[in-house]
């Protein structure tokens, strides 16, 4: 192999190396990054739907000891008139579920048994101590509560205070929103899918024993088949930490959030799913890492050329016009192709040759004699 083709190789080996490490370098740090956004982006919208059910929260609370604090309520729950606290309180149920997605106005008796739902008037009576511990918490110290709480008909944001007269507790009231309107105003708001999953075994019977089921349930989503699959693909966990991780479905690859479902007092009840679809970013890596290929295969080209050219200049032409004149002394026309080993092997026996006749190799000869 000549010494031009052996630097070559050694040449572009190098530089390859070197361009493929920085190269690497650079895709890490885009996955790195890449990384970083979506989680970023996941925990920016998983927060817009806890932020929108805290204000549901507030607002269910406002509403509730605006409406205990009212002496007319208290006066009929004292009195026992259903068909009066009907005509006062629909209108206001109306008003509520039009501007906030309110659909829960229930108000309790003091012996914590159903006194009236709004929405329903016929259906009352049912003893709620043995499946509402909210209720039982509010009758018990008089202070306002709010947040999750699931009961028998599933799970619900709400607000209960204390309905009093005077000193006496003539009752409770609560105020619930529909969780379903929450999660379809953060859809509306971040463009992701939510869903709330429950732990079937968290569930209590009207007689207050615990439920037998087993697994999750779904009881609000913005998009069932979606989280269908999730659901029985395995993605979809309970777990008191949250977790993200990314899931390809139909073509897409979406990031998804599980956070875990907690009611009023603390307790784990279920997990809230957010997915967003991340294809667009997965899309600017792709176009990150053609681009960093391009860069590494211009780079080599234009890096190897240059030094080659520069080795050819600097060492290979001087070293073939040394060997020629130490040889016969007769110019560069005459040096022929040279390989590594036999060129030094030539170089060092034409010097030895030279040393051996006692006078100098004929090109510095002739250099000696011209300076005479």
């Amino acid at each position: 192999m000549t010494l031009d083709k052996s630097l070559s190789l050694a040449a572009a080996a190098l530089i390859a190396l070197t361009l493929a490490i920085g190269g690497w370098a650079l895709q890490r740090d885009e996955r790195a990054l890449l990384s970083d956004a979506q989680t970023r982006e996941i925990e920016v919208t998983a927060l817009v739907l806890a932020t929108a059910m805290d204000q549901a929260a507030t607002l269910s609370a406002t509403q509730a000891e605006t409406i205990a604090r009212d002496p007319e309520v208290a006066s009929l729950m004292r009195a026992g008139d259903r068909e009066s606290l009907v005509a006062k309180s629909r209108p206001t149920l109306e008003l509520l579920g039009n501007l906030a997605g309110v659909e829960v106005l229930h108000f309790h008796t003091a012996d914590m048994k159903s006194f009236l739902r709004v929405w329903e008037p016929d259906n009352f009576g049912q003893d709620l101590s043995r499946f509402r511990p909210m209720i039982v918490a509010v009758n018990h110290d008089r202070r306002l509560r709010k947040g999750l709480e699931l009961g028998v008909r599933g799970l619900s944001l709400r607000a209960v205070s204390a309905l009093m007269d005077g000193e006496q507790l003539v009752g409770t009231v609560e105020v619930g929103v529909d969780l379903k309107s929450l999660t379809e105003l953060a859809k509306a708001a971040t463009g992701a899918d939510f869903a709330l999953f429950l732990d079937a075994s968290a569930g209590v019977s009207e007689d207050g024993t615990a439920s037998a089921e087993t697994g999750l349930k779904m009881e609000a989503a913005t998009d069932t088949g979606l989280f269908q699959r999730l659901r029985d693909g395995g993605q979809v966990r309970l777990s008191r930490d949250s977790y993200l991780e990314k899931v390809e479905i139909g073509g897409q690859t979406l990031g998804m959030m599980g956070r875990p479902l907690l009611d009023f007092s603390g307790r784990m009840i279920g997990t809230i799913v957010v997915t967003r679809d991340l294809t667009e970013l997965e899309g600017h890596l792709s176009r990150s890492l053609v681009t960093i290929a391009a860069v590494c295969v211009v780079g080599f080209l234009v890096v190897f050329s240059t030094v080659m050219a520069v080795l050819r200049g600097l060492l290979l032409r001087p070293l073939q016009r040394l060997t020629a004149q130490l040889r016969d002394g007769e110019g560069l026309d005459q040096a022929d192709g040279l390989s590594s080993v036999p060129e030094f092997r030539e170089l060092q026996q034409a010097v030895r040759d030279a040393a051996g006749a006692g006078k100098p190799p004929p090109a510095l000869s002739l250099r000696a004699e011209n300076r005479r």
